[in-house]
């Protein structure tokens, strides 16, 4: 069996599926008034335009303006569940990412 190969992109790709992992669970456990998601997506924007091809900028799209929105209190209990969904598909995508689906 060979090895997995470990490259700036795979581990780029895993902080940043960790990134979704702690920002959705903080998320639905802790403040919304929080600034700490913002500095989240801009690591998540960094990676979409560093690495083209690898997450749909619409759906960063999605979940930074979910985010924008609930920092600023509009609506943040409905909100967050769309950013949940927005983030889930950045965190599915990151997975297909490191398995090379």
């Amino acid at each position: 069996m060979g090895h997995y190969p470990f490259t700036l992109f795979n581990g780029l790709t895993g902080l940043v599926l960790a990134l979704v992992l702690r920002l959705v669970w903080r998320r639905f456990r802790g403040v919304f008034a929080a600034n700490w998601p913002l500095a989240g997506y801009a690591a998540i924007v960094g990676y979409t335009i560093g690495f083209k091809g690898g997450l749909n900028p619409y759906g960063v799209a999605a979940a930074v303006i979910c985010g924008l929105a609930i920092r600023l209190g509009i609506y943040p209990r409905h909100v967050r569940w769309a950013e949940a969904a927005a983030l889930a598909y950045v965190a599915w995508r990151s997975v297909g990412l490191l398995l090379m689906w």
